[in-house]
């Protein structure tokens, strides 16, 4: 045998084989995968946003700050000349 042939058997003999594993593919639903589930989230911070602006204040400032959005909303209402 020539020296590259008893190389490569010996090699072949004593190196280890790859693994090969076959893995069933189960597709994951991930967290929000789906145009619902983005509205959800959305909804459910933007609530918690709009607790958590009127938490540690005084029924007057709360008044003041619903009185401000009410004007706001009333002049985008309303017709512009």
């Amino acid at each position: 045998m020539k020296k590259h042939k008893i190389r490569e058997t010996l090699l072949a003999k004593y190196t280890p084989k790859p693994k090969i594993s076959f893995h069933q593919y189960v597709p994951t639903k991930t967290k929000g995968s789906t145009l619902e589930d983005f509205y959800n989230e959305v909804y459910i911070k933007s609530a918690l946003h709009g607790e958590q602006s009127f938490q540690n204040k005084n029924a007057q400032e709360i008044e003041s700050i619903m009185m401000q959005n009410r004007r706001l909303i009333e002049a985008q209402r309303s017709p512009r000349r």
